[in-house]
C-alpha cells in the first residue's frame, strides 16, 4: 500500500461488446438480450493511521440490466485493518480486518412476470390470476464482514496475502406493489400488506382481498432473506519498474435462511458459492499517480457482491458466468 493513503477512481463496464467470452451467452435467459450490461463508478480511499493499522472506505454507483428493466443501486464500504503480527523470517505478518458494506436502490421491479421463462408459478401465472407487475420500494442489503489476513514478502518486487473470513447479510425493503389480471380480465392494482394482498381496480369499483399464502408468496422470507456466508482466497503483487501486475482469486459460499428453500419447493434451483479470479495492470505515470485496468471473471452475477439482487424472481439468473472490466486512477500520498 501507499505509504500514507491513496485515493481511487474507476469505471466499471460489461456489455456485448465486452463480453470477449461470451460468458453471457451460457445462460439460456441472458443470452442474446441486455440482461446483464453493467456500468460501475466509484470512488475509494485509505488512509494509514500509523504503521499498523489502516482504514478505508468506497462510495460507488451501479446501474445493471435486467431482462426488460435497468437496476440502480448506490453501495458503501468502511473497513479497518489491523496488523497485530510482523513478518519474521517464515512467519507471515497477520492482521484483522471488519469491513462494514452494503447496497440501496429507491426502486426495483419486474413487468411481464408470468411471460418470463424464469417463472413457473402456476398460481399467479395463470388467466384466473395473471401476475403482470411488481415494485419493491427501498430494496437494501447490509453485510458485516472478518477477514483474518496473512502476508508475505517474498522479495522487495513480490508480495503474497492469503485470507480467510466470514461474515453475515441481511436483507430489506419497503412497500410492495403490482398488478395483477385476475378471474373477469379485469386489472387490479396490488398491495401487500403484512401476509394479505389488497386488489383495486383503477376506478375502485371492484376489490378484493386474499392472503398472499394463496398464491405461494411468502414477502419476508423471498425479499428480506438473511444469510452467513465464508470466504477463502490469495492474492499476490508484482513490482517491475513503472508497473505493478497483480492478482487474485476468491472462493465465497453463503447459508441463505428461508429463500432457498422456498425456491426449492418450487423446482427452482438456488446459487449457493461463486469463485473470481481478477486481474489487474498498474502503470506509474508519475511518482505518486498511475492508472489501472481490471478484469474479474465470476462464475456468478456480481453474486456476493450484491446480495440485494438476489430474490425468488431473480435466483436463476445468477447462475451464468459473469466478466466486468475497470479502468481508473489511482493517487497515491
Amino acid at each position: 500500500m501507499a505509504s500514507k493513503g491513496y485515493l481511487e477512481l474507476g469505471s466499471d463496464h460489461m456489455n456485448a461488446q465486452l463480453d470477449f467470452f461470451k460468458l453471457r451467452d451460457s445462460h439460456a435467459l441472458a443470452s442474446g438480450t441486455q440482461a446483464g450490461d453493467y456500468h460501475g463508478a466509484h470512488l475509494a480511499g485509505g488512509w494509514s493511521v500509523r504503521d499498523n493499522l489502516w482504514l478505508s472506505g468506497s462510495l460507488w454507483q451501479r446501474r445493471i440490466n435486467g431482462l426488460s428493466e435497468n437496476f440502480d443501486f448506490n453501495s458503501w464500504q468502511l473497513a479497518g485493518q489491523y496488523r497485530f503480527l510482523e513478518m519474521d523470517g517464515q512467519q507471515p505478518a497477520l492482521a484483522l480486518r471488519l469491513s462494514a458494506w452494503g447496497n440501496q436502490s429507491s426502486e426495483v421491479g419486474a413487468h411481464n412476470i408470468c411471460a418470463a421463462p424464469v417463472v413457473g408459478r402456476p398460481d399467479v401465472c395463470q388467466p384466473n390470476a395473471f401476475l403482470d407487475s411488481v415494485k419493491i420500494s427501498n430494496p437494501a442489503d447490509k453485510a458485516l464482514q472478518a477477514d483474518l489476513v496473512a502476508s508475505w514478502a517474498v522479495s522487495p518486487a513480490v508480495d503474497i496475502s492469503l485470507f480467510l473470513g466470514m461474515g453475515r447479510t441481511e436483507l430489506t425493503f419497503g412497500d410492495v406493489s403490482g398488478s395483477m389480471t385476475r378471474d373477469d380480465k379485469m386489472n387490479y392494482n396490488l398491495s401487500f400488506v403484512g401476509g394479505n394482498i389488497i386488489g383495486t381496480t383503477a376506478d375502485g369499483g371492484s376489490q378484493f382481498l386474499d392472503k398472499a399464502s394463496k398464491y405461494g408468496i411468502d414477502l419476508a422470507k423471498e425479499l428480506a432473506w438473511r444469510g452467513n456466508f465464508v470466504q477463502l482466497g490469495f492474492n499476490a503483487a508484482w513490482r517491475t519498474g513503472l508497473w505493478t501486475w497483480r492478482g487474485g482469486y476468491l472462493y465465497y459460499a453463503i447459508e441463505r435462511e428461508a429463500i432457498d428453500d422456498v425456491l426449492a419447493s418450487r423446482g427452482w434451483s438456488s446459487v449457493k458459492q461463486s469463485k473470481t479470479l481478477m486481474m489487474e495492470a498498474n502503470y506509474r505515470i508519475n511518482p505518486r499517480v498511475s492508472v489501472y485496468a481490471r478484469g474479474q471473471l465470476s462464475t456468478s452475477l456480481i453474486f456476493n457482491d450484491m446480495p440485494v439482487l438476489y430474490n425468488s424472481y431473480s435466483a436463476d439468473l445468477f447462475g451464468g458466468r459473469y466478466s466486468i472490466y475497470t479502468v481508473g486512477l489511482r493517487a497515491d500520498y
